[in-house]
């Protein structure tokens, strides 16, 4: 499948995350004193070493559970991703009693902290997660959608129509959302243009061919200059322009096997081969389009889909004409 852009790209939006209440039940007055400094503290960085000194020197303190939340948000705003993700992994030993909504925040965090160190397998797990909680949540939505059009097809037939299924499942619930608090519209066009990419690319492998066709369109009038859109519309229409050619040529093996004498139905088998001859060509003609689009575009995997253009019958010198014209045509560099 394909390697995508936009993993995570909501999931470092923290709206709705909120700071922890200050904790009224400290006793001990140092321990009041040191906890309320931790509080009080606006640097992150500071912040974040004052909370874990203060975990460290009071281990049984009844303000653990708000002491935690501000060493992970800590990290998070400073940002010190590999700590963030580190504290969120330790939620259950080091503060097991938070609410829903404390836990919540965790697995946000998460997320965004997976995503920012690019570690795949966490990011997968936190957006599963965040999704049991929250089904609809953009950020989780778009992520596993990356993540799982990202992940190579199973060899096994049954893994791989699962894994399929999942990705457009995803990919389709992010695209039923509307545009999260918090991210721009340049943003989410982008998001979009690729959640109709990776719904393209899955009914594809699905062999449905009209379907997948429409998703990239969809994505193309969204961004003319989408590359892989134009490549995976061409893979869409290769069975149908296939299909076209095989008519024409049963059409003029009819033909030719019709006997000489029977100049009526050479007549009518001459007529049906070439009205199908021009179907073919016109099929064809559209198919190398559509290719020589995306190599105009000259999108990362261009060379996939040069390589589909053998079935271009000119010169090279032709060739490379069509594709600057598309470049011009589409407003390409």
């Amino acid at each position: 499948m394909k390697n995508t852009a936009c993993w995570g790209i909501f999931s470092i939006l923290f709206v709705g995350l909120t700071a922890p209440g200050f904790s009224q039940e400290i006793k001990d007055p140092m321990e009041y004193s040191a906890y309320t400094a931790v509080y009080q503290q606006q640097d992150p960085a500071k912040k974040a070493a004052m909370a874990e000194k203060f975990l460290m020197d009071y281990p049984k303190t009844t303000a653990l559970q708000q002491t935690y939340m501000i060493l992970l948000l800590s990290y998070a705003r400073i940002p010190d991703w590999m700590k963030a993700l580190e504290t969120a992994d330790k939620q259950e030993q080091m503060a097991p009693a938070l609410g829903a909504e404390e836990k919540k925040q965790v697995l946000l965090v998460g997320m965004a902290a997976s995503e920012q160190t690019k570690n795949v397998p966490k990011l997968k797990e936190y957006a599963e997660k965040v999704l049991a909680v929250d089904p609809k949540n953009v950020g989780a939505l778009v992520s596993l959608s990356a993540v799982l059009a990202s992940t190579p097809l199973p060899t096994d037939e049954g893994a791989k129509a699962k894994q399929l299924d999942q990705t457009l499942s995803i990919a389709q619930r992010a695209l039923a959302e509307p545009k999260p608090q918090g991210a721009t519209d340049a943003q989410w066009t982008q998001v979009t243009m690729q959640l109709h990419d990776t719904s393209a690319m899955v009914l594809l492998n699905q062999k449905k061919y009209s379907e997948a066709s429409a998703e990239a369109q969809a994505a193309l009038k969204i961004d003319a200059k989408d590359g892989y859109a134009y490549y995976l519309q061409g893979l869409a229409m290769k069975p149908s322009v296939a299909e076209a050619i095989n008519n024409y040529n049963a059409a003029v093996k009819k033909l030719n096997d019709t006997p000489a004498t029977d100049q009526i139905a050479r007549d009518e088998s001459k007529a049906a081969a070439d009205g199908l001859e021009k179907i073919a060509t016109t099929k064809t003609d559209e198919l190398i389009a559509l290719f020589a689009k995306s190599v105009a575009t000259g999108w990362p995997g261009a060379a996939n889909a040069r390589n589909e253009l053998k079935i271009f019958k000119g010169t090279p010198e032709e060739l490379e004409k069509l594709i600057a014209d598309k470049k011009a045509e589409l407003g390409s560099k």
